[in-house]
């Protein structure tokens, strides 16, 4: 436990870890921030915590670029992150605005509002716990 957490506590307890949303905005054109995204998801569950990633903006066009080229690089995270069920699913205003939604209907990803509202909540993941990661 470390100091901060001492004095403030920290955001699990000892029956539950740590929960981390990362929200990743980076898309297919940014390749390089979305795969620290990644490996951070990665690591962070290799580390025992609690990690749900969602998929934003252009970032909601990651499904179909892997299904085209499934040599594309990071994919190998994409796949341990798929196995893991940490994709927690997309936007689906975001997927709708990129013309991204045809991979979620041909995948079991999950697009988490209509292509009229907006997806995750921020303020409900805070409510629920979540320490938030932006990436992109």
């Amino acid at each position: 436990m470390g100091l901060l957490d001492g004095v403030f506590g920290g955001a699990g307890t000892d029956d539950e870890p740590d929960k981390y949303a990362i929200i990743m905005n980076a898309g297919p054109e940014d390749f390089a921030a979305a795969g620290n995204g990644f490996n951070y998801a990665v690591e962070l569950d290799d580390g025992g915590y609690k990690v749900d990633l969602f998929l934003d903006g252009k970032a909601s066009k990651w499904p179909a670029e892997f299904a085209e080229d499934p040599d594309r690089p990071f994919n190998h995270q994409w796949r341990i992150l798929r196995s893991r069920d940490i994709v927690a699913g997309a936007c689906g205003y975001c997927a709708n605005a990129f013309d991204a939604t045809e991979a979620y209907h041909e995948s079991d990803m999950e697009l988490l509002s209509d292509a009229n509202s907006h997806a995750p909540s921020v303020a409900e993941l805070a409510d629920d716990g979540y320490e938030i990661m932006t990436i992109g």
